[in-house]
């Protein structure tokens, strides 16, 4: 009736011309809701249920003691794992795993991180494992000290050759099919078991390393703050270190790696910028005198070469963006146009290799840091290893998220797409250099993780 009677008001009030009858039927219309709402009041007040100041449906009562133990509100459901990338297996590891490189030909991994014997308590510093039986097939020692970097290349003057680097100022370069160390006494290098060159007198930690694309020169980024460029084909020079640039303003290069075509290098440094450098070591190496010269001082006397040759060892980037956490990896893409660069402030950037526009940027979907990164074969799947154990695939032409790998129990620290691009291998060894884990071998994850396409 007061549904009616409100239709009523309204009609009236739009449509008579005698406006004192009009005005009577809103008084009696008043009236009614009175009686209404009078009604409402004394059926509430009888059951106890108080009314609501905007007319709608009486409330249940809820007492404050109710209010402050309801239970929290359940956690958003999390996203999917593992949807396009299906887990095909892992290895065993005998410590943390920080580095991985395939060999040529798909069949092999090379690891290497911090690794002790389960037995004999000896060093082997990088692991050959069989990707196809999952198992560990033989070693390569003995740093002074953990190799947690490796690069592996098919080399059309010496065969196969697997460089790593460690913390002990060295650089050791082996032949991988090579029986491999039976034995760890620190600073070993036999040609027995496999060596073919070392490279000495480098005054700290080699971080990252990088066999240029025509398998000629080998790039090294080292917590000296140097990139070393060696010679790596037979002459004169070969193997000694024929160009390089020191920056004292990065705190340490973290990670290096050449365009495809062999005339620039993407770093990334403990400062926080990314940058190309243009470099063609062909035409701009230095001249014999100066090699030799370099090659004649001790890694006690770089520093002070350095700064005395100012001509040799400095090099202004093509372009950088600073403003970054600490940038533990930059890649450049396979096509050679992009280049791509995480780290602790938990940012994927993807950039135009020529002039540093962005072009893609991402945030870790958690808070936390990127470590691993590695492009696709292909150029459109950029994987990145996540503090919380996670690895995300993004697609770069879409611009979005396109899968999350569950199954590391630590940070992940170091990923490698096979040759084929049909199988992601990773790694979760933690922090590539933590000062609380220098003298740590082992750790929550012991693993090398197999991922291949559903």
């Amino acid at each position: 009736m007061v549904g009616a009677l409100r239709a009523c008001y309204g009609f009236c009030i739009l449509r008579s011309p005698v406006t004192a009858h009009a005005n009577s039927l809103g008084r009696l219309a008043r009236a009614v809701l009175t009686l209404v709402a009078s009604g409402a009041m004394l059926w509430t007040t009888a059951s106890g249920v108080p009314a609501r100041e905007d007319g709608g449906p009486p409330r249940d009562r809820e007492s404050h003691r109710e209010h402050n133990h309801r239970p929290p509100p359940p956690p958003p459901p999390k996203p999917p794992t593992n949807v396009h990338l299906a887990p095909g297996g892992t290895i065993a590891l005998p410590g943390r795993g920080q580095s991985l490189s395939w060999s040529p030909d798909g069949r092999y991994l090379a690891a290497g991180g911090h690794f002790r014997d389960k037995v004999s308590r000896l060093r082997y510093d990088t692991r050959i494992a069989d990707v196809v039986t999952r198992t560990l097939v033989k070693s390569f020692a003995c740093h002074w000290y953990w190799a947690v970097s490796n690069a592996w290349v098919y080399h059309p003057n010496y065969g196969p050759l697997l460089a790593d680097g460690g913390a002990d100022h060295a650089v050791k370069v082996w032949n991988p099919n090579g029986p491999g160390s039976t034995t760890c006494h620190p600073g070993q290098f036999l040609p027995a078991d496999g060596a073919v060159k070392q490279l000495g007198n480098i005054d700290g930690w080699t971080v990252s390393l990088a066999f240029s694309p025509d398998r000629r020169w080998l790039a090294g980024a080292s917590r000296d703050r140097t990139v070393r460029i060696w010679q790596a084909h037979p002459g004169p020079t070969a193997w000694r270190v024929v160009a390089l640039w020191f920056d004292p303003n990065v705190g340490n290069f973290l990670s290096v790696d050449w365009a495809p075509d062999g005339r620039a290098l993407v770093t990334g440094d403990r400062r926080g910028r990314v940058a190309v450098w243009d470099l063609d070591p062909e035409r701009e190496h230095w001249d014999p005198a100066t090699i030799a010269d370099f090659a004649r001082q001790g890694y006690e006397r770089q520093a002070s070469w350095f700064r005395a040759h100012p001509m040799a060892t400095s090099r202004s980037p093509r372009w950088s963006e600073s403003g970054h956490g600490v940038v533990w990896n930059a890649r450049w893409s396979p096509d050679g146009g992009r280049v791509a660069a995480v780290g602790t402030d938990g940012t994927l950037s993807v950039y135009d290799a020529d002039s540093g526009r962005v072009l893609l940027r991402q945030m870790i979907p958690q808070q936390g840091s990127f470590y691993g990164l590695a492009w696709h074969p292909g150029s459109q799947w950029l994987a990145a290893g996540g503090s919380d154990g996670l690895i995300y695939v993004y697609d770069t032409t879409a611009g979005m998220l396109y899968d999350i790998l569950e199954g590391h129990k630590d940070v992940v620290t170091s990923l490698a797409w096979s040759p084929s691009g049909r199988t992601l291998a990773s790694t979760a060894g933690g922090p590539l250099l933590a000062l609380a884990l220098v003298e740590v071998s082992t750790g929550p994850d012991q693993t090398i993780r197999l991922w291949r396409w559903r």
